[in-house]
């Protein structure tokens, strides 16, 4: 099977050389677990290795993310400039965005091979901002046997939480990208996410965790999950080095 190798230290090796191809790996923990950093890494470490990818930020604006990036030294502006790399900041400001539209666009754009999804959580809470589809033009033409009947996609227009989750996930496989797909840890009940379901939907996952122990911060990744692999399912520990994350052996 051909790997995506994130070129995080120490994190290859926990799976087999890196993320299946195409795959949708979902990474989940509670805020400042080092979520954001590590998809920065993912999306940095590719545009590096001649592997273009878009960023898309929900949760913070786009100066925020170059500054998270700029503390490890990753020159985000010259791997725009170059068409090695997009931030795609979602408008959250505006009714009916064609999200995956706009992801499609910036893929096709760079030519992108990866795809940081930040945060699907973030993404469930401004929800009715979006469109979501259920199908596009080419899909609703071979099901109804015709050609060049529709002019726009259908949309789902129920409310059902874990039925949007499971939609995103899906559209985000369309792209036939390498995806990192960033949300938030449940603070109770037996579901692992926020929205009770993305764990069961994606291909991989991955946990990080922060805990205080006197005076010091302990930070530990652990991957749960992740299809057509054998894992290293032990918790890791891990920091912040010079040039990212650093996972300990």
């Amino acid at each position: 099977m051909d790997r995506v190798k994130t070129g995080i230290a120490g994190f290859d090796e926990l799976v087999q050389g890196g993320f299946p191809k195409g795959f949708n790996v979902l990474l989940v923990g509670l805020p400042g677990t080092g979520k954001t950093i590590f998809g920065l890494q993912y999306i940095y470490n590719g545009a590096m290795d001649d592997q273009p990818g878009v960023y898309v930020s929900m949760d913070a604006a786009d100066g925020k993310v170059r500054e998270q990036a700029g503390q490890f030294g990753w020159d985000i502006n010259q791997l725009e400039s170059d068409k090695k790399l997009s931030i795609l900041r979602v408008p959250l400001d505006r009714e009916r965005v064609r999200l995956f539209d706009l992801i499609q666009e910036e893929v096709d754009k760079i030519g992108a091979k990866r795809v940081v999804f930040d945060s699907l959580a973030a993404f469930a809470i401004n929800i009715d901002q979006f469109a979501i589809p259920l199908a596009f033009d080419d899909e609703i033409d071979r099901v109804l046997g015709k050609s060049n009947t529709m002019s726009a996609a259908m949309l789902y227009e129920g409310g059902s939480q874990k039925r949007i989750t499971y939609l995103t996930i899906n559209k985000l496989s369309n792209l036939g990208t390498t995806n990192l797909i960033i949300t938030d840890q449940a603070s109770e009940g037996s579901d692992l996410t926020v929205d009770g379901v993305s764990e069961y939907v994606s291909d991989g996952l991955i946990r990080t965790t922060l805990a205080s122990v006197g005076q010091t911060t302990n930070r530990t990744l652990q991957v749960l999950k992740m299809r057509n692999t054998k894992i290293n399912a032990i918790k890791h520990n891990f920091d912040f080095g010079k040039t990212g994350i650093e996972i300990e052996e």
